[in-house]
C-alpha cells in the first residue's frame, strides 16, 4: 500500500475513534420576540390531544425581585402529561413517573443578546433512556404521546427557527435515584395507606421547604384514576410531586444556561406497590444535567452535584434508603427528621 493511501486510512480510523457519537438532548424551536402570549394560547389547545398542564410561567420576574438578576426576558416551565397514556405506561413500569409530567420549556434572553423565544422539551429517547425503558412497545407508546403534543406545538406556535442541543458524554451510571421506606405495620389496607400518605405528604413538603426547595406541582395518579373508575389496582398509592430549588435554579438558568430548564421542575414519583407496605420514590437526578446540557462552568457543575446530595440527604432524613446498590455504598447515613405533627 502506498504511503498516501495508508495516511488516508489512518486518518479515517482516527476520526472514527476520536469523534464521539452525539446524542440529542432536545430540539428547540424558535419564535421571534417574546412568545409568552403564544405559549399560553398553545396550552389551551393541548387538551384536544389528551394532555393537561400546570404552569410556572415568567419565572424571570420573581428571580429579579429576589436576586436582582435580569438576564432573561422570558423563562416559563409548563409541566404536561396525558393521563390516559400514562396509566397504560405506569401499569407496566412505575419509573415512567420521572416524566409524568415532563416539562415544556420556553425561554428568551434579553433583546440585547437575542430576539428569539426558544421552546421545547427533552428528547423522548433521552427521557426513555434515563428511566431505562427497554421494551420497544412501551417506548413507541411514549414517543407517540410526545409526538402528538409536538404536532400541536408546531401548528399553534409556527416556529421560524430550530436548533439542536446534543451531548456526547455518557449518562450517569444510575440516571434514576431510587429509594424505599417501610410503611408502619399498622396500615392494614389501601384506605389506611391513603390516609397515611395524605398526612405524610405534609411531612415531605415541610422537610423540603425547610431546605429551601419549592413544591411546584402535585398530581395524585391513584386518586385521578379511582375517581374516573379506571383500573389502577397495581398500586396502593401513586403520586408525583414537582420539585425545584429557587436559588439554585436562578444560579443556573438565569446565568447563561437557560436550556438546563428542560429538566425543571423535577418530577419526583412516589408509589406503594399493592400489598407491599413499602413507599418507593424515584426521580431523574441532576447528574443527568452534567452529561446532557452542555454546562462547562466548574462552579455550576459543583453546585449541581451539591444540590443532588441535598435531595438525597433530605429523603434519607425522612426514613428512605437508597435502592441503587452502587449509590447506597457511596452514601453515609443521615439523621432522620421527626414526623411533622398535624395541626389540631
Amino acid at each position: 500500500m502506498k504511503f498516501g493511501k495508508l495516511s488516508k486510512v489512518l486518518a479515517g480510523l482516527l476520526l472514527t475513534v476520536g469523534v464521539a457519537q452525539a446524542d440529542l438532548t432536545a430540539e428547540l424551536h424558535g419564535v421571534k420576540g417574546n412568545a409568552d402570549a403564544q405559549s399560553k394560547a398553545f396550552l389551551k389547545k393541548i387538551d384536544a390531544v389528551g394532555f393537561q398542564w400546570a404552569g410556572n410561567d415568567n419565572i424571570q420576574i420573581p428571580y429579579f425581585k429576589k436576586f436582582h438578576d435580569k438576564n432573561l426576558d422570558l423563562l416559563s416551565f409548563f409541566t404536561v402529561t396525558n393521563l390516559d397514556v400514562m396509566r397504560e405506561l405506569l401499569l407496566k413500569n412505575p419509573d415512567f413517573g420521572a416524566y409524568a409530567p415532563y416539562n415544556m420549556l420556553f425561554y428568551k434572553l434579553l433583546d440585547s443578546k437575542e430576539k428569539t423565544t426558544w421552546f421545547g422539551h427533552l428528547d423522548a429517547d433521552l427521557m426513555l433512556n434515563i428511566i431505562g425503558e427497554k421494551d420497544e412497545a412501551n417506548r413507541k407508546t411514549f414517543k407517540d404521546m410526545v409526538a402528538s403534543l409536538d404536532e400541536v406545538a408546531m401548528k399553534e406556535l409556527k416556529p421560524t427557527e430550530s436548533k439542536k442541543l446534543e451531548y456526547t458524554d455518557k449518562l450517569p451510571e444510575q440516571p434514576l435515584t431510587k429509594m424505599v421506606m417501610k410503611l408502619p405495620d399498622s396500615l392494614k389496607d389501601t384506605d389506611a395507606i391513603t390516609e397515611w400518605t395524605e398526612n405524610w405528604v405534609e411531612t415531605h413538603d415541610g422537610a423540603f421547604v425547610k431546605n429551601e426547595f419549592i413544591i411546584a406541582g402535585f398530581l395524585d395518579f391513584k386518586l385521578e384514576y379511582d375517581d374516573a373508575e379506571k383500573e389502577f389496582s397495581k398500586y396502593d398509592a401513586y403520586w408525583v410531586s414537582s420539585l425545584c430549588h429557587f436559588k439554585f435554579s436562578n444560579s443556573i438558568f438565569n446565568h447563561g444556561e437557560p436550556q438546563a430548564g428542560l429538566f425543571a421542575p423535577c418530577s419526583i414519583y412516589f408509589y406503594v406497590p399493592k400489598g407491599s407496605k413499602e413507599l418507593h420514590v424515584g426521580y431523574a437526578n441532576v447528574k443527568n444535567w452534567l452529561a446532557t446540557t452542555g454546562i462547562k462552568d466548574e462552579a455550576m457543575r459543583k453546585s449541581i452535584e451539591e444540590i443532588d446530595k441535598k435531595v438525597v440527604e433530605t429523603f434519607k432524613s425522612l426514613g428512605f434508603e437508597l435502592e441503587n446498590a452502587s449509590d447506597a455504598k457511596k452514601e453515609a447515613p443521615v439523621k432522620k427528621e421527626a414526623p411533622a405533627k398535624k395541626a389540631a
